[in-house]
């Protein structure tokens, strides 16, 4: 499962199981199809999200520090390049 949260408040933006996670050297790509209302509320919260993939026995927090966010709206998929990522285990 991945969540998309605001990291103030920790409001959920976005949570769902169907999304792709891809390592690109030194980042983590990440697409998830949405609706274009979940797509602006994300864009514009985009300097203050936390993304968290939960799996039976990690969970990992990945963030965007520098905010590479896109909506693809031809294909309705959020891009999220994020540059960090932190593994806890469950």
């Amino acid at each position: 499962m991945l969540m998309i949260r605001h990291s103030i408040g920790s409001r959920l933006l976005c949570q769902t199981n169907s999304y792709n996670i891809e390592k690109q050297d030194d980042r983590w790509l990440i697409s998830v199809p949405v609706d274009e209302e979940t797509a602006s509320t994300v864009l514009y919260f985009q300097d203050e999200l936390n993304i968290f993939e939960i799996k039976e026995n990690e969970k990992a927090w990945f963030y965007s520090s520098d905010a590479q966010i896109n909506f693809q709206r031809n294909d309705k998929e959020l891009i999220i390049l994020a540059d960090h990522k932190t593994v806890y285990p469950t």
